[in-house]
């Protein structure tokens, strides 16, 4: 696509920043905080949904771009936007308190959205697209190597969707299975008879209507017999034949509108899918090169730099830094020199203070002592502090963001690129990155220079050496609690990629089918503000909802380092939801949009079993894992059934022991002693379709973030209906009842959806469509054999799970105790 339709793009993007900056500065206001926390929310939801904007312009530039010197200049400002986002969501996330779902992850912001004329999937926040192909692409590249080659190597070919078996609910017994075959054997004979005796009645009512007929004297003819039947043929084929060409004619003016599109198989050759594709991989191919070409002439002109200008540099810098001691020496009267050379680069320290200034600064330290000691007695100073913190915004990245955008009004705003149409580097540009770069090294080499001149003035004007200035105290940080990590011992000084091949080889290492986040379908939920006052608890996140906080928490920090330090730095993860609801696809997608390695320790697999055999087994298997996740990150940590590990240790009323509770203390370790780092992009995701066997108190410590994988509503069952069935490369017929068949699949899962269309739509059976189109009567036979059904006892038990699990219902009954009583808390008297 042409660079002007990208950077008019950027352009816009910059405008739209420095008016959400000039928004931003309000917080600013003294009493802005104390606002009501319904305006609060409304002016940080409405900055989160800019933010939004900009970050999917930004990102659209970002990966379309060639230009190597735009590429960096737009990453920074794309990393602070994306930082800026989710800042907002969490401001938003915390003044949600005018609902049910009380400072709930999933906010419902569809009126908002209404009110500002934007569409539902204006929302979308997708993981960026240069964490799969630029982030540590030559390490991870690497590492992807040698797993696919150990795995090509052990004959292990990439494994398949889990599929899900249908369920014959027969008794093996004789007599049984003999009494089913008697039942429907009298069942098809009762049909036939039922039949049979229809045709008889209806010949027998046509004969007796002749009759009447020719008693009332009517002539009836076999010629007039035929004539009429053919006029009743006539009229039904000529209404289908009709009705048909209605249907043809509205398609193709649908289509010549552009409302709609001819449908093709995107793995054809010649599909616009196929097309995008190409010219993708060519973009980037581009991007690469002009990227290489840049780092080499940047080489190139810093050795120019310094041989043409780096004397000339160093001299001027010699000259500044000789005057400055000059005139120094000139202040203090002949008996005070500069303590050390870098003094020259603060300002507070580069003259002497004069007397008026000691006097002040003595008389401003005796009078902070005296206001000092009465604070220091007592406790109400300390609380101050607090509550000065918490009246206060941090806008540290708001201000990186203006930066940024006076660079780029500064570098690019005065430069003509219209006649670099091959979008290469500019010289000038690079050359001024390249004497900043230049300039500061001539500091360090000027600075030691001038440390020596300062030795020998001391000795020549005051007869005496110089002192050397003392160290600064370096204030020792508390020391961090020291938890031991089990299984350290069995690994030490091993290598990496031994360890690796170790795990390949249990089975460990999985390489599943890449998948997008976008795969996880499902509809808009435009009443969910209407919901959230109505509902006793928090209602079900929607699909989207789900797919953006998911992008935001966890992809955004698999995916960047930078984004993992600058962020809450957040590892551990619960996937809880019916099974077949999507949480293995949204593993395989964060997996495959961050480029991430996927580490499977669900106890319960075979392959690992035996690995969790004893104690020391136990923690040099989670050490292993850890320690080559921690090494070769970015990394998944995947358990299944979690619930088996979190549960009771001991059997219950009604609730069976946990077969694995022995692994929770090793995991509870390993997140005690922080093994995986702020900076470590390693994410840990426990899932279950169980949640009500995990003992709450210890789930809500161990993980910092709960998903919700919900039961499908009817906009969603539709949309995968129709998209699994497309994805067959098929078009139902126009009267089937489609809207029928999402009614009759209330709660079943996406994965009994797939699964049903699989064994429906076969190879064969798309051979016969013409002939024999598809009813609905074959997905009911079907629907009928799906294990995956829960009764709504069942999935009301997952809803309270996730009320409790997140914090959501004990801070809505704080917050109605508190406004009963706000001195007790709600306590009546």
């Amino acid at each position: 696509m042409s660079k002007q339709y990208y950077n008019n793009i950027w352009q816009e993007t910059i405008n739209d920043i420095q008016d959400l900056i000039q928004v931003e500065n309000f917080q600013n206001e003294p009493d802005f905080l104390k606002k009501p926390s319904q305006d609060l929310f409304q002016h940080y939801a409405q900055n989160y949904i800019r933010y939004i904007g900009i970050y999917k312009k930004l990102e659209d530039c970002y990966d379309q771009m060639v230009h190597p010197q735009k590429k960096l200049n737009l990453k920074e400002l794309l990393e602070l936007a994306i930082i800026r986002m989710i800042e907002n969501k969490k401001l938003v996330i915390q003044f949600n308190v005018h609902s049910n779902s009380y400072q709930s992850d999933m906010v419902n912001l569809d009126e908002l959205i209404t009110d500002l004329k934007l569409t539902p999937d204006y929302l979308e926040v997708p993981i960026p697209r240069y964490f799969k192909k630029e982030t540590d692409k030559e390490r991870l590249d690497e590492r992807n190597f040698i797993i696919d080659k150990t795995l090509q190597d052990m004959d292990l070919g990439q494994p398949e969707e889990t599929i899900i078996e249908e369920q014959y609910f027969l008794d093996t017994k004789l007599e049984n299975i003999i009494e089913i075959i008697q039942r429907n054997e009298r069942g098809r004979h009762g049909i036939q008879r039922v039949l049979q005796f229809k045709l008889l009645r209806k010949e027998k009512l046509r004969k007796e209507n002749k009759t009447k007929r020719l008693a009332e004297g009517e002539e009836i003819t076999d010629e007039q017999e035929n004539e009429k039947a053919v006029l009743i043929i006539q009229k039904c084929f000529k209404g289908y034949k009709g009705r048909e060409q209605v249907y043809f004619m509205r398609e193709e003016e649908m289509k010549f509108l552009g409302i709609q599109r001819d449908s093709e198989d995107p793995k054809q050759l010649n599909s616009q899918f196929m097309k995008a594709q190409e010219q993708r991989q060519k973009m980037t191919l581009i991007q690469q090169q002009h990227m290489k070409d840049y780092d080499a002439k940047k080489i190139e002109l810093k050795q120019l730099v310094q041989e043409t200008e780096g004397p000339e540099i160093k001299e001027k810098k010699i000259k500044e830094r000789i005057d400055w001691i000059d005139m120094y020496l000139d202040k203090t009267e002949g008996k005070k020199l500069p303590a050390k050379a870098i003094d020259f680069y603060d300002d507070k320290k580069r003259y002497p203070p004069t007397q008026e200034e000691l006097d002040a600064l003595k008389g401003g330290k005796k009078g902070a002592k005296k206001e000092n000691k009465p604070e220091k007695k007592g406790k109400k100073g300390k609380k101050d502090k607090k509550e000065e913190k918490k009246d206060t915004i941090d806008l540290t990245t708001v201000i990186k963001i203006n930066e940024r955008v006076e660079e780029y009004l500064t570098t690019w705003g005065s430069t003509d690129d219209s006649t670099n149409f091959q979008q290469t580097f500019v010289t000038d540009v690079a050359k001024g990155l390249v004497r900043q770069s230049v300039d500061t090294q001539m500091n360090s080499l000027v600075d030691e220079l001038i440390e020596i001149e300062l030795d020998n003035r001391h000795l020549f004007l005051l007869k005496k050496p110089r002192k050397k200035p003392p160290k600064p105290k370096k204030i020792k940080p508390p020391k961090p609690k020291n938890f031991k990590v089990p299984g350290a011992g069995g690994v030490k000084g091993r290598d990496v990629f031994d360890l690796l091949s170790e795990l390949l080889e249990y089975g460990i290492v999985k390489k599943l089918m890449p998948a997008n986040l976008s795969d996880l379908k499902g509809g808009q939920n435009v009443l969910g503000a209407t919901q959230e006052q109505q509902f006793a608890t928090t209602p079900d996140p929607s699909y989207p909802q789900l797919r953006s906080a998911l992008a935001e928490f966890v992809g955004m920090q698999l995916g960047s380092p930078i984004l993992k330090e600058k962020l809450d730095k957040m590892s551990y993860f619960l996937f809880f939801g019916p099974s077949g609801s999507g949480k293995t696809l949204a593993i395989r997608a964060l997996a495959t949009e961050c480029n991430a390695m996927l580490l499977d320790i669900t106890p319960s697999s075979p392959e690992v079993q035996q690995k969790f055999s004893d104690k020391s087994s136990i923690g040099k298997t989670f050490y292993t894992v850890f320690y080559v996740a921690k090494v070769l990150h970015p990394t998944i940590i995947f358990m299944d059934n979690i619930e088996q590990v979190f549960g009771s240790a001991k059997k219950k009323k009604g609730v069976p022991a946990a077969p694995w509770a022995k692994l929770k203390k090793p995991l509870q370790d390993f997140k005690k002693a922080k093994f995986i780092e702020p900076t470590t992009r390693v994410v840990f995701i426990g899932c279950t379709n169980q949640p009500e066997l995990m003992i709450m108190k210890d789930t809500k410590n161990f993980f910092e973030k709960k998903f919700f994988f919900p039961m499908l509503n009817y906009d969603t069952r539709l949309t995968l209906l129709n998209y699994f069935i497309e994805e067959k490369g098929i078009k139902l017929e126009p009267n089937f009842p489609l809207s029928t068949l999402a009614h009759l699949t209330e709660g079943y899962t996406a994965g009994s959806f797939k699964n049903i269309i699989d064994k429906i739509i076969t190879t064969e059976r798309i051979k016969k469509i013409s002939d024999k189109p598809i009813t609905i009567n074959e997905f009911v036979d079907r629907l009928s054999r799906q294990p995956y059904v829960k009764s709504q006892a069942d999935y009301d038990k997952l809803r309270t799970f996730f009320d409790e699990v997140t914090g959501t219902k004990e801070r809505r009954e704080k917050s109605k105790a508190v406004a009963v009583d706000p001195k007790k808390g709600g306590k009546k008297k």
